[in-house]
């Protein structure tokens, strides 16, 4: 028993490191991401859901009011200009004069190859109008599920198997791509282009952590996956080489002002990761290693293939059909998240009814959260509105709210899962956490090593069970040794 290692030391062994410097990665980049959504959501906006003309052009053709204020818009206007000045002419991050919530302001734009103005209303986001930006669209709510869906599988993985290099790499690729997803939550356009810090945040959380962080940690994820590569073994140092050439992209589209080297960029890790997958498939030849690949690899390259969909739309190889590219590309990253799921269900490459018993418990916690959040914004809304004239108190209100109810309501609703569903785990805790009490009181050897037998059998159900104590030695002095 004296070899008994405190779970406290077991802990500090698991999350070395690499684990805590793989979580607080994972942690800054979503937190970072969130909080620059929450600042693009106070700017003013015109409140509408657009694609641009062409890559590397100005004009933004807008296809859906998400405010639902009255606009002289109509879907599939082109917008060419605003005030009488071309959208081009406008210096990136300035804010002009007339660019502020409750004004209506002139829009230059192009209706079926005719020249027109309109006037158009500048409001605020709402919450509404960001769950219609969600829901627009099937693909995009099918993206974003998939999505959350990766980004559980990573996390849960992760605090599986901190110890683990593919782990820890699938963390941080989840992570990122959870981070632009948050992003990609609210269109940016006219709202973000007048704005300097709203230009820059949305510029790197929607596009440029693609060859920055995205494609580096996918490619890292690949050398160490399902098992490191010998020469990742020889120098470890090697898996963390993509994140230098992320580097290098993010300082070439800042000194030259381009698209075209992160485009680039990334399809290259995009296409290294695949030829490093091969690699390990064709030279793991452990039953397990293969079966995980075959899945993974599997949906990796389909995913990968329905990404780069977004090529042939982005250098208008397509034409028109470049936007139908973009909705199917649109999968791309939900298929690599079935493809992984499928190793771990099948393969038990990770604890299945860990990520079944989590991923319900989350799942009902999101739901009651979601029923909150939006039940308490509509009736502070009703509440605070008329005394502030702003609802901008009422989603400050309601995230704190859920911010003090998350912990309360994880633990109640782990709880009920467990004693419903899990039966056995919840028995095991109980049982343990009543042993746990008998320790504390119990002066009886005998009838303590009775308890702990038992409390084995009843949560183990091993076939034999023997408890082998060490005899303490005699530490106190003898009658000669007195002399």
């Amino acid at each position: 028993m004296d070899n008994v290692m405190p779970s406290t030391e077991r802990n500090e062994q698991r999350f070395g490191r690499a684990a805590r410097l793989s979580l607080a990665f994972a942690l800054v980049i979503l937190l970072t991401s969130a909080a620059q959504l929450i600042y693009r959501y106070f700017l003013p906006t015109d409140g509408w859901l657009f694609t641009a003309d062409d890559l590397g052009a100005a004009d933004l053709l807008y296809y859906a009011n998400l405010v639902n204020a009255p606009s002289g818009l109509i879907p599939m206007d082109l917008v060419t200009g605003v005030e009488g000045t071309p959208l081009s002419d406008y210096p990136p991050g300035e804010t002009p004069p007339f660019w502020y919530a409750g004004n209506v302001v002139s829009y230059d734009i192009s209706r079926n190859g005719r020249p027109l103005t309109v006037d158009v209303p500048i409001v605020h986001w709402t919450v509404a109008a960001v769950i219609r930006g969600l829901t627009v669209e099937p693909s995009l709510l099918i993206a974003f599920v998939g999505l959350l869906l990766l980004a559980a599988i990573g996390f849960l993985a992760f605090l599986k198997r901190p110890e683990d290099p593919a782990a820890r790499a699938l963390l941080i690729f989840v992570s990122v791509i959870t981070a632009q997803a948050i992003s990609a939550l609210l269109p940016d356009g006219l709202s973000t282009g007048f704005d300097r810090l709203g230009s820059f945040l949305s510029g790197f959380f929607s596009y440029m952590i693609f060859g920055v962080l995205l494609a580096p940690a996918l490619l890292s994820f690949t050398l160490v996956f399902p098992r490191p590569k010998p020469v990742i073994v020889r120098y470890p140092w090697l898996a963390y080489t993509p994140f230098l050439v992320g580097a290098l992209i993010l300082v070439a589209l800042g000194i030259t002002d381009m698209w075209q080297p992160g485009w680039y960029g990334t399809l290259l890790m995009f296409l290294a990761s695949l030829v490093s997958l091969a690699h390990s498939v064709l030279t793991m030849r452990d039953s397990v290693s293969r079966a995980q690949l075959r899945w993974a690899f599997g949906g990796f390259a389909l995913g990968i293939a329905l990404f780069l969909l977004n090529f042939p739309a982005a250098f208008g190889w397509v034409g028109d059909a470049a936007y139908v590219f973009s909705a199917v590309a649109n999968l791309g990253f939900p298929v690599m998240g079935l493809g992984l799921a499928m190793a771990v269900l099948r393969y038990r490459l990770f604890d299945i009814e860990v990520i079944i018993r989590r991923t319900t418990a989350y799942a009902i916690l999101t739901a009651l959260l979601a029923l909150v959040y939006f039940g308490s914004i509509i009736i502070l809304q009703q509440v605070l509105t008329p005394l502030t004239g702003d609802s901008a108190p009422a989603v400050v209100l309601s995230t704190l709210l859920i911010a003090a109810l998350f912990l309360p309501l994880r633990r109640r609703v782990q709880s009920v899962i467990d004693r419903r569903f899990f039966r056995r785990k919840y028995d095991a805790e109980k049982t343990l956490a009543a042993f746990a009490a008998t320790a504390r009181n119990e002066t009886d050897l005998d009838a303590l090593t009775a308890e702990l037998a038992r409390v084995i059998q009843e949560t183990m159900q091993p076939e034999h069970v023997s408890v082998w104590l060490r005899p303490v030695e005699n530490s106190r002095p003898t009658p000669d040794s007195t002399q």
